[in-house]
């Protein structure tokens, strides 16, 4: 029979379990990165690891480390083009990059969409790291005017981590923002003004 000691134990640990669930269930607090050469700016979770670089993998940004499990990323890929592409063109030649670097993938769906209110084109697909390890990334391309960006999110390809991790990554990704480039105007008075 059950004692008032172990009906109170079993009632604290139940409100600490549903503690614990809510708090998961909770979005994390989210930081502000700035690209160095100030291009773009995409929200993460405060605790993630970033890496910035002037390169054209302007930001790589990662969930902190679980023993036995690959982090959850999120790169930003920015390059300055000599003419305008369309988002569709950017997202082929991302799968030329893809064909050096992974190698092979497989395609669960792609298409055109949007993201920070501009036009997209999306890739969702799985791949296998060099170690073995199954994953999975949204890769959605937009261009805005002569620059392109690639926004690459990846998570172990398990059917739980993609239902939980994969609409994280996509919330995350929807805070990207470009920052258009802008003519600045010359200093002092124009020749018509003096």
């Amino acid at each position: 029979m059950w004692g008032k000691t172990s009906v109170r134990t079993a009632g604290v640990a139940v409100m600490i379990l549903s503690l614990a669930a809510v708090h998961l269930a909770l979005p994390a607090a989210l930081t502000t990165v700035y690209d160095l050469k100030n291009r773009f700016t995409i929200n993460v979770p405060a605790d993630w690891i970033v890496l910035l670089s002037t390169q054209d993998r302007a930001v790589s940004a990662r969930s902190p480390a679980v023993p036995g499990r690959l982090s959850d990323t999120i790169d930003v890929i920015a390059r300055d083009l000599p003419r305008a592409i369309t988002p569709e063109n950017c997202a082929w030649q991302a799968a030329m990059v893809m064909r050096f670097t992974i190698h092979q993938w497989t395609t669960v769906r792609e298409g055109p969409g949007m993201l920070a209110g501009l036009p997209a084109y999306s890739r969702e697909y799985t791949w296998r790291t060099s170690t073995g390890h199954e994953r999975r990334s949204i890769q959605p391309c937009v261009t805005p005017e002569r620059r392109a960006f690639v926004i690459v999110g990846t998570t172990t390809d398990t059917p739980s981590d993609v239902a939980r991790d994969l609409p994280e990554l996509e919330r995350l990704m929807a805070t990207f923002r470009p920052i258009r480039p802008t003519l600045l105007e010359p200093e002092g008075p124009s020749i018509r003004e003096r």
